[in-house]
């Protein structure tokens, strides 16, 4: 499952042509990268000592599929977006978290014992004031823009933040720069790629059994949200999975689409709020899915 926010006067093209095309350009690669490996998928990953090649396997596939759409995207000019999302091969006790840009996937645990829901995993989110972004910006040439909200800590917790910025150069020369776009990767883009903006995502293999005890996993069920940042800017995460938690375990009233729709009307009357006399909402996507882990 995952989610494609775009962004600029053409990234909605760029997402519709992500979500069309990531799944089989996917597929494709980790057929071809399976024929590699001495097992087939399934039996590596049910076999213990093939687990650290399956899980090299797995990720090298995200990251090659992330590359692979990126190129194809047709814009390949004023337009672009994110990409996060999770995967579970059906089997075992890992799930992939392949991120690029702005977007937030994570993994939680609904404790049966206690009812209630945690955030046992979240994505890094790509800005380009992030020492290791800013670098590899700086020295392809680019430009970071920081504001100075982020240079001192205020303690503040509520409300929306600033955002640093790469500022991508107007193709045609024009004085003022053609974007200044709010994350430091992305698929699309095309302009932004000389000046140090990368598809190559983040992969994260989360482990449960690396994290959780057998006790603790027998009393857990398990759920992954992706969403757009217009659900978090305004919307701690930790409220939103609580929320769809209870629509998926234990809240006969209230159906896991229904619970979606509501933290989306709560994100929108947020960025009312927060914009009054400049009225303006971000794109606001959100989804959720049960990881039914086969151990």
């Amino acid at each position: 499952m995952g989610i494609f926010d775009g962004h600029g006067p053409r990234g909605h093209i760029v997402s519709h042509y992500i979500a069309l095309q990531f799944p089989g350009v996917f597929a494709s690669i980790l057929r071809r990268k399976q024929k590699e490996q001495s097992l087939p998928l399934h039996g590596s990953l049910r076999n213990p000592k093939q687990k650290e090649n399956i899980t090299n396997c797995i990720k090298k596939a995200l990251v090659e599929t992330f590359l692979a759409v990126d190129e194809g995207e047709p814009v390949k000019s004023t337009g672009g977006s994110t990409a996060s999302l999770a995967f579970y091969p059906g089997l075992g006790s890992i799930v992939y978290v392949a991120n690029a840009g702005d977007s937030t996937t994570l993994i939680a645990r609904y404790s049966k014992s206690k009812r209630s829901s945690t955030i046992v995993f979240q994505n890094r989110k790509h800005k380009p004031h992030l020492q290791d972004e800013r670098e590899r910006i700086e020295r392809a040439g680019g430009q970071v823009m920081i504001p100075p909200s982020l240079l001192v800590e205020d303690g503040s917790t509520g409300g929306l933040k600033e955002t640093s910025r790469l500022i991508i150069p107007d193709p045609k020369g024009g004085p003022f720069g053609g974007l200044a776009l709010a994350m430091s990767r992305s698929i699309g883009d095309f302009d932004g790629k000389r000046v140090g903006l990368t598809a190559e995502p983040e992969v994260d293999a989360w482990d449960v059994n690396h994290h959780f005890s057998e006790e603790q996993i027998l009393d857990s069920e398990w759920f992954v949200v992706t969403a757009s940042d217009g659900v978090y800017d305004l919307l701690p995460p930790e409220i939103v999975v609580e929320y769809l938690g209870r629509s998926l375990y234990h809240d006969d009233q209230l159906s896991p689409l229904e619970a979606c729709e509501r933290v989306i009307l709560e994100s929108s009357r947020l960025w009312a709020k927060a914009t009054i006399g400049m009225p303006y909402r971000d794109d606001i996507t959100i989804g959720v899915s049960k990881i039914n882990f086969v151990l």
